[in-house]
């Protein structure tokens, strides 16, 4: 006698590995925007996203020590601690070489997002293509 699986069981895909992303802006509306353009999914499997938002540079380095990110992206112009010395301090710390995004506020401080060691940097008023297909790249998964 031959035991099969219910069809049902067979159809079923495999539910997609999320895609864990650590925003840092201590601005709200720029945190709003990139999750609004981004979404709670991306690429052609529609990965789900995984959110968690932060205001204090304080907190990124602690969630950072703590947990492993597909990607993190940092505003530039958060007070305090912007960006790209957050970037630098975070690749020199940490044990894992977490994927970084800068959003800069000037094309001029390109050379200081390359110079922190971020792994892409994009300008704000951020376009949303541009957004979706960076972080596609950075975190490796097929556009959409």
């Amino acid at each position: 006698m031959t035991v099969s699986a219910p069809a049902s069981a067979e159809a079923s895909p495999i539910p997609a590995q999320p895609i864990s992303i650590l925003l840092y802006s201590d601005n709200a509306a720029v945190r709003g925007e990139v999750r609004a353009f981004l979404g709670d999914s991306l690429g052609e499997d529609a990965r789900p996203i995984e959110w968690t938002e932060v205001a204090t540079h304080e907190m990124v380095v602690i969630l950072a020590q703590e947990g492993v990110y597909d990607l993190i992206v940092m505003d530039n112009e958060a007070s305090r601690l912007g960006g790209v010395g957050l970037t630098r301090q975070l690749r020199e710390e940490l044990d894992w070489t977490p994927t970084i995004l800068l959003l800069l506020a000037r094309q001029q401080d390109a050379w200081l997002g390359a110079w922190s060691g971020a792994d892409a940097a994009l300008l704000q008023p951020v376009d949303p293509l541009e957004l979706g297909s960076v972080v596609a790249g950075l975190v490796g998964v097929a556009r959409a």
